[in-house]
Formats: C-alpha cells, structure tokens, sequence
C-alpha cells in the first residue's frame, strides 16, 4: 500500500503570533521613536543648563575677584597711614609701596600696582604695566568709590581703582590688578569644564573671529586645541560667542563662547568646554533599558495570548495531521489521534464538528478499502511473481558486465548472458551444445576448473573461486577471475552458478603502474626509487662478491642554456641521446638511472681496482664531448661525474649518492668536463656552503649586516668629498664574515636585490643625518649586476630618497663596467633616468673588465674609479703605473674625476697627485669606518693632512 507524499505548510498558530508580534513591534518602536526624541530635547535642555549655570559660577567668580581686589586696595592706605602717619604724601607712598609690592606679588595677591594725581599723572607703576585709561582715574575722582576695569589686550587683568587722600589737599588714585590665574584655577576645581581666555592682538580688525585671537589661557591645552580648531572649521562663529555642540573622536563636546564683562566688544571671549560623552552614554543606556523593559512586556502579552489559542490551533493542528491519513489507510491512527468528542449542546463549536466528521470518513473508507482489497489480492500475487522472475532474470544476465552462466549436474551450459555472448564470440544456442570446459580456456587451467566443480556437485564447497585465461572472440586472452556457487533450486537438481569478471585492464594497468613508479618516462631509465633498490640490493651482497662497488654522479654541463635557447622539446631529446650514450658506455656491466634534471648515476659493481672505474668515467667524459644533432642543431654538452665507494665514502645508499653528488659539484667548479672522486674536504666545503646560504637568508630578519663608510679625500683642499658605503656581515657565531666569501653567495642564491636595497636606504638615512649635522658630502652605493637588471631598481633608488629625504645629488651610484656592457640597451637607458634624477653615477673597477670606449662615451657617469689592483702596481710595475696614468688622461679627455681605491702609501699618493688624480679613497687616509666614528673623522680631516 502506497503511502501518500507529506504537505509542508507554514502553521497557523505562527502566523497568528507573527502577525501579533508585528502589531507589538510597531508599538513599540513608536514608542521608541517618541522616547528618544523626548529624551533628546531633555539632555539639550540640561545641556543649556548646565552652560547658563557655568557661566553663573564664572561671573560669580569674576565678582567674588573684584571684592578681593577692592579690600586689599582699601588695606593699603592704612598700611601707608600707620607707617608714615596721617598726612601722607604721594612720596610716601611711592616707599610704601614699593616696600609692600614684592609681597603682594610673592603670594600671589597682586600683579600691579599703581598711583596716579588727580590730573592722571603716574607717580608709580609696579608690576605688570598698562596704559590706563584717564577716564578710569577721572570716573574714581567724580565717584569718589571704587571703580573696577578690565583691561585684555596683550594681557589680561582686572583692575580696581580707589581714591586715596596725599596730602592735607591733593586727592590721588590708587589702581591694584591682578591676573587671571586664580579665576581659571577656581572655575575648573568647581566646575569641571576646562577654560581659557582668548584676546584680539592690537592693530587687528573689530571683526575678528576665534581663528584669530591670542589663547592666553586654556587647560588641557594641547587636546582643546584641537577641539577649537575643529571648532572653527565646523561653525560660523559670531562676534557675541554661543554655545556649540561639538563631535571629536567619537566624543561629544559642549563649547561655551562668553565675551567677559567689562571687556571691549569683540575682543576678548571666555572659552569653557565639558565633555558629554558620558551623560548621552548614561540617556541611552535609560533610554535601552525603558525600551528592553517594554518590549519584554509585550512579548509577555504575545505569549500569554498564543497560550489562550493553543486549544484551537491544537484541534485544528490534529485534524490537518490526521486527513493525510487517509490517503494512507492508517484509519485507525485517525480515530486514536481524534479521540471521541466529550462536548455537546451549548459547549459544542465547529471544531467539534470537524472532528467527527472526519472520524465518520474514516470508517466509511476503511469499508471500501477492503472490498478493493479483496479483489485485487489474487491479482497481486500473480504480479508479484512475475516481476521477481523477471528482475532476476534482467539483472543476471543483461545488465551484469559479466560472463554469467548457469550449468547442470553434468557441466554443460544451460544460459550465457549477453556479456558473455559478446566476449565469447557464441551465441546462447552454440553455447548450450556446449559444456564449460569446453570453451576456449587455457589449457594449463582445466584440471583445477574440473576439480573445483567436482567439488561443488559432489556438495563438498558450496563456492569456489580461481583466476584463469580464457580466449575471446577477437583471439586476446583474458585474465578471469571466475567464481562457481551452488544454486538451490528445491524439487530440482543441482545447478551451478559461474560468474567470470575479466580483470585483464587492471591487471595491465597495475603492471604499468609499477613500471611508472620505478622508471623514468622521458628515457626509460630507473628512476630514483628502483635506482636506490638496485644500490642497496649490491651493498648486501658486497660482503659475498670480490671487487669494488662504485656509484657515479653524472650531470650535464651548461644544459640549462640548451633548455631556454632550443627549447625544452630540445633539451629533452638531448637527454635521450645522452642516456643512450651512458647506456652503451657502460652496456649491462652497471646499472644506469636518471635522477631528475640532467643528472643521471650508474652503478658499477665487482670492478677489480679504482683503475677501472675511472677508465668507464673517462670514456663516458670522451664520449660526450662528440656534438649532439638534434632538430638541425649541433649541440655541444660535456658532462661532469662525481665518483664515490662502497665502503671507504658510505655504508648506505643515501651517503653514497649524496657524497657522489659533492665530488660532482667539486668537478663543476674546478671547470667542468672531468671527474672527481669524493673526498672528507669537499664534504665539509659543501656543508659550510650550506650552513652559509641558510644564515645568509636570515641576516637580514636578524639585523646581523654592518655598513661601514670609507673616506674619500680631495687632496686639494684635505676636505672628505665623500664616502663608500661597504657591506659587512656580523654573524653571531662566525664574527665577522668577508664581503668577498658572502657576496658571490648572496648572488648565487638571488638575495642580493633586497640586500642592496636594504644597503641603499640605509646609507641614505644616514646621509641625510650627516647633512643635517653640516657634513656635506657624497654618499656612494654599490649596485651590483642584478639589482641593475631589476625591474624595480628606479622604484626602489626613489622610494629610498623619498623616505630618508636626501638631496639626489649627495647619493652617488657605482656599477662595474661588466655588467653595464652585458646589456647596454637596458642599463644605459637607466643610468641616463638616475642622471635626470640629479644622482651621481661612477664606474667601479674600472679597467678590470672587457673595457669598450665607444659605450664608454655614451655612458652618463661622473667619476671613473681606478682598481685598486692598478693602485697597488704604483712603484713597482712600470706597466700598472701606465695603465693609471692612461685611465687618468682618459677621465680628462672625457670630462670625468678619477678617483683611485686602496691608496695605502705616501709614494701611491705622490704619483697619483703628480699626474692628475686628487681624489683619493684607501688605507693611506682611513679604514671603512662605523657611522658613529666617521663624523669626528670628518671634522678633522682637513687638519690632519700633510701635503708633502
């Protein structure tokens, strides 16, 4: 019985709480809405507040100042009173004054003091001094009270002024002022707001603005700075101030612009500015809280509402569960999830009716049901019957790629699927007249194929298994694994069941992976693998053969240029004609293998004496040195072989091949084309190489380089002109290693493009320290051949300018002439753009090379740097000493210096500055020196020289 396909749906009791729940949430987010906009205007509300009532506190302040001010004025006469008695005079209070100022100003209780007539003449003036207006002392003398002014202009004080009696007739003023700091001090201990002051300098318009004032006081000062000057940048300040809302950093700032009382309009403002990140943080978090409060209450109610509906939906729920029951049979499940309805009359609803309704449905269908049921059952059986026959017999024997075929009790062929047929080359017919030994099966296979079926007819096995040949129709043979089981057939005889699978693809196919997995594909040689087996299968039976077991490193010489040049569908061909070559050197009295590349070893055992080895090396060397025709090309490869011994260089495979591999690499550097046994030394050389390159690559991660910085003297004036910045290596093992045993190794290994670049920003920095300190002097870098061939050398000399912020003309370029003529269409085009850059450029080692004079005129170089290899001829090689004196006659021709390296001797010097050469750079003058001690050389250099 079929069951029915379940329906998905979205339940109605969730769409009645969604929908609920989107009602609540547009409530409260309304609410939410009126809440932050009620919350809003209150905090600017208490904002303003709180800036009215911090000005109150300022001019309270302000006032309180005044008072202060008023009472010491009025103290002061009768000091002056007590002192000198009752009729003072103007002189006495110019002493009196001047005796009580200095403690006045110690405490702090005053900053100026002044005495004036009654016509505004000064008798006095202590302290801090300003032209007071006459109409101040005037006003006093009409009020005859004291009167307060505020004076802001280069500075800022409050004055009071009192009348004071000199004399038994004459009337004076006395003025006391004091600055602002014990105002600004109070306001920020009471208020907490930082405060400042800012004044209009004198001679500068009526209309200034805030960008334009003086900032005579201002706390916290360098953080308000910037809030002021983000001030200005934001807002249109008016000349009356205002209060401004301010953002900073994700701070929030209020900032109160007052113009203090008394001052002159528009030109002097208080500044008070407060934080008020944290009251917003502290409304919103109310704000949040209020919110999360009402939202969990109407979730509350949404709950308590589903609740209230949970019956309905439920009995809704069970009826939509239960009606795809039917569909299914389950009648009874129907009536058992439905239950009977207890309800009736008044608490009786349409819910009640559907349920009993569907129960009353499932009765009658389950009627139905079973009449169909009845009628078709006979129906049902028979089909039942006939598919199962006929699956069996499609699966068998169609669809199986198989041979598949069914014997009697006596071996002959009953059925042979289509599989077979076809792989055969019989039909079913031929085959029934046949019986299965009968077929085309290898002959050596028949006696087992008869026993094994014996033993299944005679019920000793149930099943057998073997793997035999058999011919197909196409005259192959095909590797079957055949297996044979008894089938039971009751009220029948016995009948046997043989299903051959053909396994001749995978067995060919492991055959060839094997051959793949220990040879070489492009020559058929043993690969590394069945190379190693072969060594280490000689090294066991060494101890039962007389003779010598030798393993030979070969590798071609110069294949990598046959390679990029021809092609590889050429360099592979070449290794296929060199391994032929080997091959038949050696013939089947070693074993040859290719490792990989262009490197190929042989094995060769039981050889008498080390003669005899050496002689198949030679004839193998001899061999290749007869040209290689290839796709029309005569090609030329020598081959280099490394020798080790079993068991003077190694016991085992790996040190045998590994120490052949050394003497190989010895043969190479000693000129390739030969060969070399392998000695302790080489391997030693070849693990310091090693160590060497690994340390090499971390130098630079472990700031272990040292550039030191060697003189270079014009022996004209005795002045450094400029310096060479030469490479050192400071391993933290080894000490200090020379750039000659590092350097060739840095550009062997590629590393000497971020070497140098780390070089040429180093010296620059440096550089631009020294022409700060007033050395002005040339800085030369050496470029060696591969950063020159680098693309990004331009990007990186810029880069190294720009970041140290040295003029171009100090930094100074030195290239040897090789590489600049390897490709002169690329370095030439360079050097020209580095010359347009404002750089210096310099030949190094010149004359050491394959010199060309033509390229030499179109090169842009300054200075032409003599070798120091010619220097050192200079007194004892009449012919060095003519190169010399050639290269300096060829600079001045051309309009070059010449500079000469490794001066070490005063009759070097003498000759050099005899035919032309002033600038000097050697051992004579200096050693490279480290940056911290080339400055002192420097300043006294030009004393120290003695021109003989």
């Amino acid at each position: 019985m079929q069951t029915s396909k379940e329906r998905s749906f979205f339940s109605l009791r969730w769409k009645v709480f969604i929908n609920l729940m989107l009602v609540l949430a547009v409530v409260h987010l309304g609410y939410g809405f009126y809440s932050y906009y009620q919350l809003t205007k209150r905090v600017e509300q208490e904002r303003g507040q709180a800036a009215e009532r911090d000005l109150a506190i300022l001019e309270g302040l302000v006032d309180s100042s005044y008072d202060r001010l008023v009472e010491v004025a009025e103290i002061i006469p009768k000091f002056v009173e007590e002192m000198k008695g009752k009729s003072v005079t103007a002189e006495d209070y110019v002493a009196a004054l001047d005796d009580f100022f200095p403690g006045f100003l110690l405490n702090g209780s005053l900053d100026a003091v002044y005495l004036y007539d009654s016509f505004g003449g000064a008798y006095n003036k202590l302290g801090i001094k300003i032209q007071l207006p006459v109409n101040v002392i005037s006003g006093v003398l009409d009020a005859e009270e004291p009167v307060r002014y505020f004076h802001c202009r280069e500075d800022c004080l409050r004055f009071v002024a009192v009348p004071v009696r000199l004399g038994e007739e004459s009337i004076g003023v006395l003025v006391v002022g004091r600055a602002l700091h014990d105002i600004i001090l109070d306001f920020k201990s009471q208020s907490g707001r930082d405060i400042g002051l800012a004044v209009q300098p004198r001679g500068t318009p009526n209309s200034a603005r805030l960008w334009k004032l003086d900032l005579k006081y201002l706390t916290q000062k360098t953080e308000n700075i910037t809030l002021l000057n983000k001030l200005v940048n934001q807002f249109n300040i008016p000349a009356e101030g205002g209060i401004f809302e301010l953002d900073n950093n994700g701070r929030s700032y209020q900032i109160v612009l007052e113009p203090p009382q008394g001052a002159e309009a528009e030109r002097a403002y208080w500044i008070l500015i407060d934080e008020n990140t944290k009251r917003y943080e502290e409304a919103r978090q109310d704000l949040l809280h209020e919110l999360f409060i009402s939202g969990v209450g109407l979730l509350i109610a949404a709950i308590a509402q589903l609740a209230f509906l949970r019956a309905p939906f439920r009995t809704i729920s069970d009826v939509s569960e239960a009606l795809p029951l039917l569909a299914n049979s389950a009648f009874e499940e129907i009536r058992k999830r439905l239950g009977i309805n207890n309800r009736s009359g008044f608490f009786e609803d349409e819910l009640d009716l559907l349920k009993s309704s569907t129960v009353d449905l499932s009765y009658k269908l389950e009627r139905l049901e079973t009449s169909l049921l009845e009628r078709a059952q006979n129906l049902t059986e028979r089909s039942v019957q006939l598919e199962a026959e006929r699956d069996l017999v499609t699966s068998l024997l169609d669809t199986a790629e198989a041979i598949i075929i069914t014997q009697d009790d006596n071996g002959r062929v009953e059925t042979l699927n289509r599989f077979g047929q076809q792989v055969l080359g019989i039909s079913e017919s031929e085959a029934k007249m046949m019986g299965f030994l009968e077929l085309n099966h290898e002959t050596g296979s028949l006696p087992q194929h008869r026993q094994l079926l014996a033993h299944l007819i005679e019920r000793k096995e149930h099943k057998v298994q073997m793997e035999a040949s058999i011919r197909s129709s196409n005259g192959q043979m095909l590797q079957i694994s055949w297996l044979h089981s008894v089938l039971s057939v009751p009220g029948g005889d016995i009948r046997v069941l043989t299903i051959g699978l053909d396994l001749t693809e995978r067995m060919h196919a492991e055959k060839r992976l094997v051959w793949m997995a220990n040879h070489d594909p492009l020559t058929a040689l043993p690969n590394r693998l069945l190379f190693t087996e072969k060594v280490d299968e000689a090294i066991k039976r060494y101890q039962e053969k007389n003779g010598i077991l030798a393993i030979l490193f070969c590798d071609l010489d110069s294949f990598k240029d046959v390679n990029d040049s021809l092609g590889h569908p050429v360099g592979d061909e070449l290794l296929q004609q060199a391994a032929e070559r080997i091959q038949n050197i050696i013939c089947n009295d070693g074993v040859l293998a290719r490792l990989g590349g262009d490197e190929f070893t042989v094995l060769l055992e039981g050889r008498a004496n080390i003669r005899e080895i050496e002689n198949v090396a030679q004839h193998i060397i001899r061999a290749f040195r007869q040209s290689f025709f290839i796709d029309g090309y005569e090609i030329f490869s020598t081959i280099s072989i490394g020798i080790s011994l079993h068991p003077d260089h190694g016991d085992n495979v790996t040190s045998l091949i590994q120490h052949a591999d050394v003497a190989m690499f010895d043969a190479k550097e000693s000129g390739k084309n030969q060969l070399r046994f392998y000695h302790d030394e080489q391997g030693s050389q070849r693990y310091e190489r090693f160590s060497l390159v690994n340390d090499l690559r971390r130098a630079l991660e472990k700031d272990e380089f040292r550039i030191f910085y060697q003189p270079q003297i014009d022996t004209r004036t005795g002045n450094v002109m400029g310096v060479e910045a030469l490479l050192r290596w400071q391993h933290s093992e080894a000490g200090m290693i020379s750039p000659a045993k590092f350097i060739p190794l840095a550009e062997e290994q590629g590393l000497i493009v971020p070497i140098g670049e780390w070089v040429l920003r180093e010296s620059c920095r440096m550089g631009k320290i020294w022409h700060d300190q007033g050395m002005d002097f040339r800085i030369g870098v050496n470029i060696a051949g591969q950063q020159i061939m680098h693309e990004s050398l331009m990007g990186t000399v810029q880069t190294a300018l720009d970041e140290s912020g040295i003029r171009p003309h100090l930094l100074d370029l030195e290239v040897t002439e090789n590489f600049l003529l390897k490709q002169p269409e690329i370095t030439i085009p360079k050097l020209h753009k580095f010359r347009e850059m404002g750089l210096s450029l310099s030949m190094d080692d010149f004359g050491t090379g394959f010199s060309s004079l033509s390229y030499l005129k179109k090169l842009p170089i300054n200075t032409l740097k003599i070798d120091q290899s010619f220097v050192r001829d200079i007194g004892s090689d009449p012919e060095g000493e003519a190169i010399v004196k050639a290269i300096i006659v060829l600079a001045k021709s051309l309009g070059l210096e010449a500079l000469a390296e490794g001066v070490e001797t005063s009759e070097q010097l003498s000759y050099l500055r005899t035919h032309g050469c002033h600038l000097i750079q050697g051992y004579y003058f200096s050693r490279p020196l480290p940056a911290e001690e080339l400055p002192d050389f420097v300043m006294n250099q030009a004393v120290e020289i003695s021109f003989e």
